[in-house]
């Protein structure tokens, strides 16, 4: 590949998702917030792509809590999201030594600027008592992606409320 290949692809590829309908739904997910905050009612399949994009305080507890309990294909994203990135929000602390250690020695890299509120997720997603340790590498790689999600998310739509974890009955 050329000097120039890695760039040039890495362009084409922003590109793609730019016209591929990446921005779109971000657009239409804060329609969405806009719209659920002066109290319409808003669909399932609505609040349902809401929720599997940012977990809107507020908001989406009971949209997990009945993506829980709905099989349909729909649920599957917001379920995901609950269960990889948003049951982890919450508490207080922040990344510790042994979390450092674990991630180097894992070589998951840790994406710069990750918000205070994303850091103690993450000590929680790395210290979760119910994941094997064969799980986790791949528990704390899902979070990060959705952590960064969420911050690009609440970058194009100026987020005014910090992700705090729900707290979902039965999950």
């Amino acid at each position: 590949m050329s000097r120039l290949g890695a760039p040039a692809l890495c362009a084409t590829l922003v590109a793609s998702f730019l016209t591929a309908g990446w921005v779109a739904p971000t657009r239409l997910v804060a329609d969405l917030s806009e719209a659920n905050s002066t109290n319409q009612a808003k669909s399932t399949e609505d609040l349902y792509l809401l929720c599997s994009f940012y977990p809107k305080p507020g908001t989406c507890e009971t949209v997990y809590q009945r993506a829980m309990r709905d099989k349909s294909i729909s649920a599957q994203a917001v379920r995901a999201e609950y269960v990889g990135y948003a049951r982890y929000l919450g508490g207080s602390g922040t990344l510790t030594e042994a979390d450092r250690r674990y991630l180097r020695d894992n070589n998951i890299r840790v994406p710069g600027g990750l918000s205070a509120a994303n850091q103690t997720a993450l000590h929680n997603v790395i210290n979760d008592p119910s994941l094997s340790p064969s799980a986790r590498p791949a528990a704390v790689n899902n979070f990060l992606s959705r952590a960064v999600q969420a911050e690009i998310y609440c970058g194009l739509n100026s987020c005014a409320d910090t992700p705090r974890g729900p707290r979902v009955a039965g999950a």
